[in-house]
């Protein structure tokens, strides 16, 4: 059975993105706050978590030089970037609509 993939992102607007799988994503959430030094969010966007060794090999140019891996990362899963049946499967995941 092939594993069912997502296309992520690390904020709405970053231009790069890679494809995560489904099973290594938790905490299915929209948040709009950006957090950090980003700018403010133009609205609600749906978002996960996943460890970074579930990422392929410098994916969004994350090394692990802070500490040994695996880290915790937020990422961005965009409704564009997915399939609608992945994306409404994301959706029903989710801790907060």
């Amino acid at each position: 059975m092939t594993k069912q993939m997502v296309t992520a992102r690390r904020r709405w607007n970053a231009p790069d993105a890679t494809d995560v799988p489904l099973e290594a994503l938790w905490d299915f959430h929209f948040r709009n706050e950006a957090g950090g030094v980003c700018r403010a969010m133009p609205r609600a966007f749906l978002h996960a978590h996943v460890w970074c060794d579930h990422l392929s090999e410098g994916a969004f140019g994350h090394v692990c030089r802070d500490g040994p891996a695996p880290h915790d990362m937020l990422l961005c899963l965009l409704r564009h970037d997915n399939a609608a049946s992945v994306y409404e499967d994301c959706v029903s995941r989710c801790s907060t609509r």
